[in-house]
Protein backbone atom coordinates (compact mmCIF):
# COMPACT_ATOMS: atom_id res chain seq x y z
CA UNK A 1 0.00 0.00 0.00
CA UNK A 2 1.15 3.57 -0.73
CA UNK A 3 0.41 6.15 1.95
CA UNK A 4 0.89 9.93 1.78
CA UNK A 5 1.09 11.62 5.17
CA UNK A 6 0.43 15.36 5.44
CA UNK A 7 1.81 17.16 8.50
CA UNK A 8 2.65 20.84 8.87
CA UNK A 9 5.51 20.00 11.25
CA UNK A 10 8.22 17.36 11.24
CA UNK A 11 11.62 16.92 12.89
CA UNK A 12 13.71 18.87 13.69
CA UNK A 13 10.57 20.64 14.96
CA UNK A 14 9.98 19.31 18.48
CA UNK A 15 6.35 18.24 18.85
CA UNK A 16 4.27 15.18 19.57
CA UNK A 17 2.91 15.29 16.03
CA UNK A 18 6.34 15.15 14.38
CA UNK A 19 7.38 12.25 16.65
CA UNK A 20 4.09 10.45 16.01
CA UNK A 21 4.49 10.74 12.24
CA UNK A 22 8.09 9.52 12.32
CA UNK A 23 7.18 6.47 14.39
CA UNK A 24 4.20 5.72 12.14
CA UNK A 25 6.31 6.00 8.97
CA UNK A 26 8.97 3.69 10.36
CA UNK A 27 6.35 1.14 11.46
CA UNK A 28 4.55 1.18 8.12
CA UNK A 29 7.79 0.72 6.20
CA UNK A 30 8.70 -2.25 8.40
CA UNK A 31 5.41 -3.76 7.25
CA UNK A 32 6.59 -3.24 3.63
CA UNK A 33 4.31 -0.30 2.82
CA UNK A 34 5.58 2.77 0.97
CA UNK A 35 5.26 6.14 2.72
CA UNK A 36 5.65 9.70 1.46
CA UNK A 37 5.52 12.59 3.95
CA UNK A 38 4.50 16.08 2.87
CA UNK A 39 5.44 18.84 5.30
CA UNK A 40 6.56 22.49 5.40
CA UNK A 41 9.81 24.15 6.43
CA UNK A 42 11.03 27.71 6.94
CA UNK A 43 14.50 26.55 5.93
CA UNK A 44 13.80 26.05 2.23
CA UNK A 45 12.81 28.42 -0.59
CA UNK A 46 11.58 25.71 -2.95
CA UNK A 47 10.06 22.23 -2.51
CA UNK A 48 12.74 19.67 -1.63
CA UNK A 49 12.37 15.89 -1.77
CA UNK A 50 14.75 13.80 0.33
CA UNK A 51 14.51 10.49 2.21
CA UNK A 52 10.80 10.06 1.51
CA UNK A 53 9.89 13.59 2.63
CA UNK A 54 8.74 16.60 0.59
CA UNK A 55 9.50 19.85 2.44
CA UNK A 56 7.52 22.80 1.07
CA UNK A 57 8.53 26.43 1.72
CA UNK A 58 6.79 27.90 4.76
CA UNK A 59 6.11 31.40 6.03
CA UNK A 60 5.87 32.57 9.61
CA UNK A 61 2.33 33.06 10.90
CA UNK A 62 0.30 33.22 14.10
CA UNK A 63 -0.85 29.61 14.31
CA UNK A 64 0.29 27.25 17.05
CA UNK A 65 3.35 26.12 15.10
CA UNK A 66 4.50 29.64 14.25
CA UNK A 67 4.53 28.90 10.52
CA UNK A 68 2.57 27.32 7.68
CA UNK A 69 3.04 26.24 4.06
CA UNK A 70 3.31 29.19 1.64
CA UNK A 71 1.74 27.61 -1.42
CA UNK A 72 -0.40 24.48 -1.21
CA UNK A 73 -1.23 24.74 -4.91
CA UNK A 74 2.31 24.31 -6.21
CA UNK A 75 1.67 22.19 -9.30
CA UNK A 76 5.10 20.54 -9.38
CA UNK A 77 4.58 19.31 -5.83
CA UNK A 78 1.04 18.14 -6.60
CA UNK A 79 2.19 16.28 -9.71
CA UNK A 80 5.06 14.65 -7.81
CA UNK A 81 2.63 13.39 -5.16
CA UNK A 82 0.27 12.12 -7.86
CA UNK A 83 3.15 10.21 -9.49
CA UNK A 84 3.60 8.38 -6.20
CA UNK A 85 0.15 6.88 -6.90
CA UNK A 86 -1.15 6.92 -3.32
CA UNK A 87 -3.83 4.55 -2.05
CA UNK A 88 -4.59 6.62 1.04
CA UNK A 89 -4.24 10.22 2.25
CA UNK A 90 -3.46 10.54 5.97
CA UNK A 91 -3.75 14.09 7.36
CA UNK A 92 -2.32 15.12 10.75
CA UNK A 93 -3.11 18.83 10.80
CA UNK A 94 -5.94 21.26 10.08
CA UNK A 95 -3.53 23.92 8.80
CA UNK A 96 -2.50 24.66 5.19
CA UNK A 97 -0.73 21.34 4.57
CA UNK A 98 -3.92 19.57 5.67
CA UNK A 99 -5.85 21.41 2.98
CA UNK A 100 -3.31 20.29 0.40
CA UNK A 101 -4.13 16.74 1.43
CA UNK A 102 -7.88 17.34 1.06
CA UNK A 103 -7.39 18.95 -2.37
CA UNK A 104 -5.28 16.05 -3.61
CA UNK A 105 -7.65 13.39 -2.25
CA UNK A 106 -10.54 15.05 -4.07
CA UNK A 107 -8.59 15.25 -7.35
CA UNK A 108 -7.51 11.59 -7.37
CA UNK A 109 -10.56 10.20 -5.52
CA UNK A 110 -8.70 8.59 -2.62
CA UNK A 111 -9.92 8.07 0.97
CA UNK A 112 -8.83 10.43 3.75
CA UNK A 113 -7.85 9.51 7.30
CA UNK A 114 -7.71 12.49 9.67
CA UNK A 115 -5.89 12.10 12.98
CA UNK A 116 -6.82 14.57 15.72
CA UNK A 117 -3.78 15.64 17.71
CA UNK A 118 -5.06 18.90 19.17
CA UNK A 119 -7.98 21.29 19.12
CA UNK A 120 -8.66 24.95 18.50
CA UNK A 121 -9.80 25.70 22.06
CA UNK A 122 -7.63 28.38 23.73
CA UNK A 123 -5.07 28.16 20.93
CA UNK A 124 -4.77 31.94 20.78
CA UNK A 125 -5.24 32.69 24.47
CA UNK A 126 -1.85 34.41 24.53
CA UNK A 127 -3.13 37.12 22.17
CA UNK A 128 -3.41 40.52 23.85
CA UNK A 129 -6.52 41.33 21.84
CA UNK A 130 -9.62 39.40 22.81
CA UNK A 131 -11.22 40.25 19.46
CA UNK A 132 -8.21 38.84 17.56
CA UNK A 133 -8.29 35.77 19.77
CA UNK A 134 -12.01 35.20 19.07
CA UNK A 135 -11.64 35.70 15.31
CA UNK A 136 -8.64 33.38 15.02
CA UNK A 137 -10.30 30.75 17.19
CA UNK A 138 -13.41 30.89 15.01
CA UNK A 139 -11.25 30.39 11.89
CA UNK A 140 -9.42 27.47 13.50
CA UNK A 141 -12.74 25.94 14.48
CA UNK A 142 -13.83 26.04 10.85
CA UNK A 143 -10.57 24.41 9.75
CA UNK A 144 -11.20 21.63 12.24
CA UNK A 145 -14.75 21.15 10.89
CA UNK A 146 -13.47 21.01 7.32
CA UNK A 147 -11.13 18.16 8.17
CA UNK A 148 -13.86 16.25 10.01
CA UNK A 149 -16.41 16.76 7.24
CA UNK A 150 -14.06 15.54 4.50
CA UNK A 151 -12.43 12.58 6.28
CA UNK A 152 -13.53 9.02 5.63
CA UNK A 153 -12.07 7.92 8.98
CA UNK A 154 -11.18 9.95 12.07
CA UNK A 155 -8.64 8.70 14.61
CA UNK A 156 -6.99 9.94 17.81
CA UNK A 157 -4.90 8.69 20.71
CA UNK A 158 -7.31 10.12 23.29
CA UNK A 159 -10.98 9.54 24.09
CA UNK A 160 -11.47 13.27 24.56
CA UNK A 161 -11.22 13.75 20.79
CA UNK A 162 -14.83 12.53 20.53
CA UNK A 163 -15.88 15.34 22.85
CA UNK A 164 -14.02 17.86 20.68
CA UNK A 165 -15.79 16.57 17.56
CA UNK A 166 -19.12 16.91 19.34
CA UNK A 167 -18.21 20.40 20.55
CA UNK A 168 -17.56 21.34 16.94
CA UNK A 169 -21.16 20.37 16.16
CA UNK A 170 -20.37 17.14 14.32
CA UNK A 171 -21.53 13.56 14.89
CA UNK A 172 -18.62 11.40 13.79
CA UNK A 173 -17.04 8.27 15.21
CA UNK A 174 -13.43 8.63 16.40
CA UNK A 175 -11.33 5.46 16.35
CA UNK A 176 -8.94 5.30 19.31
CA UNK A 177 -5.37 4.27 18.46
CA UNK A 178 -2.84 4.49 21.34
CA UNK A 179 0.53 6.04 20.53
CA UNK A 180 3.71 4.01 20.25
CA UNK A 181 7.31 5.13 20.45
CA UNK A 182 10.60 3.82 19.09
CA UNK A 183 11.94 2.05 22.17
CA UNK A 184 15.10 0.95 20.36
CA UNK A 185 16.03 4.59 19.83
CA UNK A 186 14.88 5.93 23.18
CA UNK A 187 16.93 3.81 25.54
CA UNK A 188 18.84 5.24 28.53
CA UNK A 189 21.24 2.28 28.42
CA UNK A 190 22.85 3.77 25.31
CA UNK A 191 24.02 6.81 27.30
CA UNK A 192 27.17 6.79 29.40
CA UNK A 193 27.93 8.73 32.57
CA UNK A 194 30.34 10.86 30.57
CA UNK A 195 27.77 11.66 27.84
CA UNK A 196 25.21 12.58 30.50
CA UNK A 197 27.62 15.02 32.15
CA UNK A 198 28.46 16.55 28.77
CA UNK A 199 24.78 16.99 27.94
CA UNK A 200 24.06 18.58 31.31
CA UNK A 201 26.93 21.00 30.80
CA UNK A 202 25.64 21.84 27.33
CA UNK A 203 22.18 22.57 28.73
CA UNK A 204 23.54 24.60 31.65
CA UNK A 205 22.37 22.07 34.26
CA UNK A 206 24.21 21.25 37.46
CA UNK A 207 25.92 17.83 37.43
CA UNK A 208 24.46 16.84 40.81
CA UNK A 209 20.92 18.27 40.61
CA UNK A 210 17.64 16.42 40.11
CA UNK A 211 16.25 17.52 36.76
CA UNK A 212 12.58 17.43 35.76
CA UNK A 213 12.00 17.85 32.02
CA UNK A 214 9.17 18.78 29.68
CA UNK A 215 9.51 18.50 25.89
CA UNK A 216 7.07 19.72 23.28
CA UNK A 217 5.36 22.74 21.80
CA UNK A 218 5.15 25.64 24.24
CA UNK A 219 1.49 26.46 23.84
CA UNK A 220 -1.34 27.40 26.21
CA UNK A 221 -2.81 23.92 26.47
CA UNK A 222 0.47 22.49 27.80
CA UNK A 223 -0.31 24.36 31.04
CA UNK A 224 3.34 24.99 31.97
CA UNK A 225 2.24 28.03 33.94
CA UNK A 226 0.95 25.54 36.53
CA UNK A 227 4.39 23.91 36.83
CA UNK A 228 6.25 27.21 37.13
CA UNK A 229 3.83 28.51 39.75
CA UNK A 230 4.08 25.27 41.74
CA UNK A 231 7.88 25.46 41.68
CA UNK A 232 7.82 29.08 42.83
CA UNK A 233 5.47 28.33 45.74
CA UNK A 234 6.71 24.97 46.95
CA UNK A 235 10.30 24.36 45.76
CA UNK A 236 13.34 26.19 47.10
CA UNK A 237 16.89 26.36 45.67
CA UNK A 238 17.95 24.15 48.61
CA UNK A 239 15.87 21.29 47.22
CA UNK A 240 18.43 21.13 44.36
CA UNK A 241 15.72 20.60 41.72
CA UNK A 242 15.97 22.09 38.23
CA UNK A 243 13.30 22.22 35.53
CA UNK A 244 14.28 21.89 31.87
CA UNK A 245 11.89 23.02 29.12
CA UNK A 246 12.69 21.71 25.64
CA UNK A 247 10.87 23.17 22.65
CA UNK A 248 9.45 26.42 21.36
CA UNK A 249 6.05 27.92 20.63
CA UNK A 250 3.61 30.76 21.10
CA UNK A 251 4.08 30.79 24.89
CA UNK A 252 7.89 30.89 25.00
CA UNK A 253 8.35 34.57 25.80
CA UNK A 254 5.45 34.61 28.24
CA UNK A 255 6.89 31.64 30.16
CA UNK A 256 10.33 33.28 30.31
CA UNK A 257 8.81 36.51 31.63
CA UNK A 258 6.80 34.50 34.17
CA UNK A 259 10.02 32.91 35.44
CA UNK A 260 11.50 36.36 35.95
CA UNK A 261 8.34 37.55 37.70
CA UNK A 262 8.31 34.50 39.99
CA UNK A 263 12.08 34.79 40.56
CA UNK A 264 12.82 31.20 39.60
CA UNK A 265 15.23 31.92 36.72
CA UNK A 266 17.99 29.98 38.44
CA UNK A 267 15.81 26.85 38.66
CA UNK A 268 14.25 26.85 35.17
CA UNK A 269 16.18 26.34 31.93
CA UNK A 270 14.93 26.83 28.36
CA UNK A 271 16.70 24.66 25.78
CA UNK A 272 14.65 25.97 22.84
CA UNK A 273 14.18 23.85 19.73
CA UNK A 274 16.74 21.07 19.47
CA UNK A 275 17.37 18.29 16.97
CA UNK A 276 15.05 15.38 17.70
CA UNK A 277 18.03 13.06 17.22
CA UNK A 278 19.55 14.22 20.54
CA UNK A 279 16.35 13.88 22.58
CA UNK A 280 17.31 10.38 23.88
CA UNK A 281 20.48 11.92 25.35
CA UNK A 282 18.52 14.80 26.86
CA UNK A 283 15.99 12.46 28.51
CA UNK A 284 18.82 10.28 29.81
CA UNK A 285 20.45 13.35 31.37
CA UNK A 286 17.26 14.07 33.36
CA UNK A 287 15.62 12.33 36.30
CA UNK A 288 11.86 12.72 35.79
CA UNK A 289 9.32 13.91 33.24
CA UNK A 290 6.53 16.43 33.85
CA UNK A 291 3.19 16.31 32.01
CA UNK A 292 0.80 19.12 33.03
CA UNK A 293 -1.45 19.82 30.06
CA UNK A 294 -5.24 19.96 30.31
CA UNK A 295 -6.68 19.73 26.80
CA UNK A 296 -3.83 18.09 24.89
CA UNK A 297 -4.79 14.79 23.31
CA UNK A 298 -1.50 12.97 23.21
CA UNK A 299 2.08 13.14 24.37
CA UNK A 300 4.70 11.30 22.39
CA UNK A 301 7.36 12.84 24.61
CA UNK A 302 5.65 11.11 27.55
CA UNK A 303 6.21 7.71 25.93
CA UNK A 304 9.75 8.65 24.87
CA UNK A 305 10.62 9.68 28.42
CA UNK A 306 9.31 6.40 29.87
CA UNK A 307 11.31 4.46 27.28
CA UNK A 308 14.37 6.33 28.58
CA UNK A 309 13.51 5.23 32.12
CA UNK A 310 12.13 8.50 33.48
CA UNK A 311 9.34 8.29 36.06
CA UNK A 312 6.50 10.61 35.08
CA UNK A 313 4.43 13.17 36.97
CA UNK A 314 1.09 13.45 35.18
CA UNK A 315 -1.99 15.49 35.95
CA UNK A 316 -5.06 13.37 36.68
CA UNK A 317 -7.14 12.89 33.55
CA UNK A 318 -8.86 9.57 32.97
CA UNK A 319 -9.54 10.44 29.33
CA UNK A 320 -5.85 10.32 28.43
CA UNK A 321 -4.45 7.00 27.25
CA UNK A 322 -1.16 7.88 28.93
CA UNK A 323 -2.95 8.30 32.27
CA UNK A 324 -3.77 4.60 32.30
CA UNK A 325 -0.11 3.72 31.73
CA UNK A 326 0.93 5.25 35.05
CA UNK A 327 1.20 2.93 38.04
CA UNK A 328 1.54 5.10 41.12
CA UNK A 329 4.88 4.59 42.80
CA UNK A 330 6.12 2.29 40.01
CA UNK A 331 6.68 4.40 36.90
CA UNK A 332 5.47 7.72 38.23
CA UNK A 333 2.74 9.55 40.12
CA UNK A 334 -0.63 11.10 39.30
CA UNK A 335 -1.24 14.49 40.92
CA UNK A 336 -4.32 16.69 41.22
CA UNK A 337 -2.99 19.97 42.66
CA UNK A 338 0.17 22.02 43.28
CA UNK A 339 0.83 20.47 46.69
CA UNK A 340 0.71 16.91 45.32
CA UNK A 341 2.90 17.88 42.38
CA UNK A 342 5.56 19.45 44.62
CA UNK A 343 5.48 16.53 47.06
CA UNK A 344 6.05 13.95 44.31
CA UNK A 345 8.70 16.14 42.68
CA UNK A 346 10.65 16.21 45.95
CA UNK A 347 10.09 12.50 46.51
CA UNK A 348 11.57 11.61 43.13
CA UNK A 349 14.47 14.02 43.61
CA UNK A 350 15.46 12.38 46.92
CA UNK A 351 16.22 9.03 45.27
CA UNK A 352 19.91 8.08 45.37
CA UNK A 353 21.83 6.86 42.32
CA UNK A 354 21.62 3.15 43.13
CA UNK A 355 17.84 3.37 43.50
CA UNK A 356 17.58 5.55 40.40
CA UNK A 357 19.25 2.88 38.28
CA UNK A 358 16.74 0.27 39.43
CA UNK A 359 13.83 2.65 38.87
CA UNK A 360 14.95 3.37 35.30
CA UNK A 361 14.89 -0.34 34.54
CA UNK A 362 11.39 -0.77 36.03
CA UNK A 363 10.00 2.34 34.33
CA UNK A 364 11.31 1.36 30.89
CA UNK A 365 9.82 -2.11 31.27
CA UNK A 366 6.31 -0.62 31.69
CA UNK A 367 6.33 0.79 28.16
CA UNK A 368 5.86 -2.74 26.88
CA UNK A 369 2.67 -3.02 28.93
CA UNK A 370 0.78 -0.72 26.53
CA UNK A 371 -2.26 -2.72 25.33
CA UNK A 372 -3.00 -3.78 21.80
CA UNK A 373 -1.00 -4.18 18.64
CA UNK A 374 1.36 -1.61 17.30
CA UNK A 375 0.10 1.71 16.00
CA UNK A 376 1.17 0.99 12.43
CA UNK A 377 -0.59 -2.39 12.31
CA UNK A 378 -3.83 -0.78 13.46
CA UNK A 379 -3.52 1.95 10.86
CA UNK A 380 -2.99 -0.60 8.08
CA UNK A 381 -6.37 -2.14 8.96
CA UNK A 382 -7.98 1.30 8.91
CA UNK A 383 -6.37 2.15 5.56
CA UNK A 384 -7.48 -1.16 4.04
CA UNK A 385 -11.08 -0.74 5.20
CA UNK A 386 -11.16 2.89 3.99
CA UNK A 387 -9.91 1.90 0.53
CA UNK A 388 -12.48 -0.91 0.28
CA UNK A 389 -15.30 1.41 1.38
CA UNK A 390 -14.28 4.05 -1.19
CA UNK A 391 -14.25 1.43 -3.99
CA UNK A 392 -17.71 0.19 -3.00
CA UNK A 393 -19.08 3.74 -3.13
CA UNK A 394 -17.45 4.21 -6.54
CA UNK A 395 -19.26 1.20 -8.03
CA UNK A 396 -22.65 1.96 -6.48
Amino acid sequence: MRIVIFTEVLAPYISGISSYVEVLKKGLEKLNHRVLIVTSSVHTKKPVFKNGVIRCPARKCGNKYGYECKNINDQKTIEFIKSFQPDIIHIHTDTKIGYMGLYLADKINKPVVFTIHDYYVDRFASSKSKMVWNIKTMIEKQHFKDMIDNADVITSSCRRASMFVKRAGRKRKVTLIPSNTDTSRFDYRKSTENSILKMRKKLGLAPDSSVAVFAGELTVEKNLEFVLTAIARHISPYDNIQFLIVGDGTETEYLKSLCRKLRINGMVFFAGSVAHSIMPEIYSACNMYVCSYDDGLMSMSFAEAIACGLPVLIKEDKEKFVYHMIKNGVNGFVYTNEEDFAEYLKKLSDIDESQRSKIRHVVRHTISDAPGKSMSEKYVKIYTNAVKARRLRHYQ
